[in-house]
């Protein structure tokens, strides 16, 4: 199994008037540093390897597999908003779009998944790898207000401590971060 992100999010979870104002930062100095901390957060908690393990913001996906499961095919990286498209290649080698699926518990925050056509079964597949494609997008209609306010934590602390070394004692993200964040980690990653 593998798993790429294809189109990246185009909207941010933060943006640079949000992350100022909690900041308190009024002038433009700033702009280009603070933007670079609205990215560093964007890519921890909405990249391709993000640690929720679930798209935040809209993005798109392709999950690959050597051959289909025997049952359903749980798509990461939930919420599930559309499949797009499941392709596989049977033995002759020629690549096949399959038109019957069934898209089960798309919009639902920890699910979505792919079933087979009522009273069918999955295709059988070369084996080779890569053998089954299956475009998909995911990601929440809002973004939560926890995981924003995780990020404008994530930002302000970023923005205060600009050094990787210091004589003063440091800590990791303040825990507020990690008790915002826990209740959206996808754990089936």
């Amino acid at each position: 199994m593998s798993l790429r992100l294809v189109t990246p999010a185009s909207a941010t979870i933060v943006s640079l008037t949000e992350a100022k104002a909690h900041l308190r930062v009024f002038h433009e100095d700033d702009d280009d540093y603070i933007g670079g901390l609205i990215a560093a957060a964007q890519d921890w908690l909405a990249g391709e390897k993000n640690w929720l393990g679930r798209s935040v913001v809209e993005q798109g996906w392709e999950l690959t597999l050597d051959h289909f499961p025997v049952a359903r095919v749980d798509l990461p990286k939930p919420p599930l908003k559309s499949v797009d498209g499941v392709l596989y290649t049977p033995a002759n080698g020629v690549e096949v779009t399959l038109s019957g699926f069934r898209v089960i518990d798309a919009e639902v925050a920890d699910g979505g998944y792919i079933l087979p056509a009522i009273g069918a079964g999955w295709p059988v597949t070369n084996g080779e790898p890569a053998s089954v494609r299956i475009a998909f997008k995911a990601g929440f209609e809002t973004v939560p207000t926890s995981v924003k306010q995780a990020a404008l934590l994530m930002i302000g602390h970023w923005y205060e401590h600009r050094e990787a070394a210091s004589d003063t004692k440091i800590t990791d993200l303040p825990m507020a971060v990690d008790a915002l964040l826990y209740p959206y980690r996808n754990w089936a990653i």
